[in-house]
Order: structure tokens, then sequence, then C-alpha cells
């Protein structure tokens, strides 16, 4: 099956009504040109943590229907479209936050993943501002297509994209915050990997600018079963990043060169003792 799929490529200011103002144009932008799967970078909505610990940032912090996600629910019950969101999760319990990303289906949710691999390096202390997720990656049907999502740091860890791939997943949406400079020269071969060994497609969302000592490097971009680049976004503009893909390229990846089927999990114990 054939569909258009699309990243969106944000800049952040310090304001939440020009972000989901600007967020808007560019998803609407996305499904006027016929993108059916959108995958939006990290918590887009608001300026991503800085080095420095700071106790304002939590005035960021949403419900799962805030400003942000009420946003692209509507947008996705408006166009019938899947739109993978990202936000600064505010739970019930007090001091309690998660890195978030919701997965709409025609408005409706259908997925929940909380980031559960957090950094505390590079300037990025994540771990002081969010609680992990406690549940795997996993995969949901989204009309013709199967979408799994890991939020940034997790395309770290092969062992998640392989568990999106073992629950049948055709597509990886990867929303991301990268500024790192030790990792900007791996991150796009850590993404190809990620398609290569688990024979899906990947959709990476980025951010772009400045923010506080951090410039994000973009590079927003779409890859093939084969690792193939489609699409790729620049270092330095907002923008809409799609192509068209093809979801029985899966299939046929994993076919002619059946990775999934020649594991041998009953030598892996030693991943997990």
């Amino acid at each position: 099956m054939k569909i258009t799929v699309a990243a969106i490529q944000l800049q952040a200011s310090n304001s939440l009504d020009d972000n989901i103002s600007q967020a808007r144009q560019q998803v609407l932008s996305a499904t006027s040109n016929g993108a059916r799967v959108i995958v939006m970078p990290e918590i887009f909505s608001a300026p991503f943590v800085t080095g420095e610990v700071d106790l304002n940032y939590f005035s960021w912090a949403e419900p799962m229907m805030g400003p942000t996600n009420s946003m692209i629910a509507k947008i996705s019950q408006d166009t019938k479209t899947t739109i993978v969101s990202s936000f600064f999760e505010a739970s019930g319990v007090d001091g309690v936050f998660h890195n978030t990303a919701v997965t709409f289906h025609e408005g409706q949710i259908v997925h929940t993943y909380r980031k559960s691999h957090l950094p505390f390096s590079n300037a990025f202390p994540e771990k002081f501002y969010f609680r992990p997720g406690n549940e795997a990656p996993s995969a949901v049907q989204c009309g013709d297509v199967k979408v799994g999502t890991i939020i940034c740091y997790e395309r770290h860890f092969p062992e998640l994209g392989r568990l999106v791939a073992l629950a049948g997943g055709q597509l990886m949406a990867v929303p991301v915050a990268c500024a790192s400079a030790p990792t900007r020269e791996v991150f796009q071969i850590e993404l190809r990997a990620q398609a290569i060994f688990n024979e899906l497609f990947v959709v990476c969302a980025n951010r772009v600018g400045q923010e506080d000592t951090k410039t994000y490097y973009g590079t927003s971009a779409i890859y093939g079963p084969d690792g193939a680049i489609l699409a790729q976004g620049s270092i330095d503009h907002v923008e809409v990043v799609a192509c068209e893909i093809d979801t029985e390229a899966v299939q046929t990846r994993r076919t002619v060169l059946p990775f999934l089927r020649d594991r041998r999990a009953d030598l892996y114990g030693g991943l997990i003792s």
C-alpha cells in the first residue's frame, strides 16, 4: 500500500501559543499535500530542557488533552490522518512528569508511549524532569500501516526498535530533540541501522534553531527498510519532510532477508541477565 508520510521540522520559541500555531501550519501543509502519517519532534510545543536544571521548566507540562494534543487531535480527526505527537506530560500525581508520545488516528488516541530510557549527559538532564515509562515500545495498526514509536535517546538502544519490529511494526516514528555535538556524527548512522536490522520505515522529526546554548541540527528524515534515505530536511529550516512509501516493501524485505525469522531468542538470555 502506497502512502505519503511526513516528518515536521520545527523551531521552538518561548511562547506556547506561537509554537502550537507554527506546528498547526506545518501539519496542515503536510496533510494538504497528501500526508497520511505525520511525526512531530520531541516535545515540540515547548523549548527543550537545558543543561542547567530550571524549576520553571515544569510550567510547560500539560495534561494529556492540553493545548498541544487538543490541536493535534482535531487535525487528525478533520483530515482522517495519523499523527504522532510528543509533549511534556503532567500526570495526575504531583511531581510526576513524563516525556510522552501519543499516536492519534483519525482523532482518537490509539497508542501512548512514555520515554523509558532517559539521559543525564551532554547537557540533557532529562532524569531530573521526567519519570521513565514502564511499558516497552510496541506497534498499533493505523489504517494501512502499523506504527510504533521510540523517542530520541532511545535510538541508541537496538533492543527498542527490535521490539517495534517484533510487534509487527512497519513504520517506526522517532520524535527527537537533537543538538548534542557528540551524537551528530552518528545520528543518521543509528537511524539507518534501526531501519536496516528491523526492516521497517523510520520517520525521524527533529527541531532546528538556537535554544539557550544548544543549536538543534534538524536533518529530519525518512528511511526505507533497506536504510536508504528517502527524504531529508535541512539543518536550519522549519519545513515538512515528506515522501511516498510502499508498506509492502517491509514484507518483501523481511521475506528476502528474514532477520526476524532467523533470530535465536533462546541464545539471548545474556541480554537481560
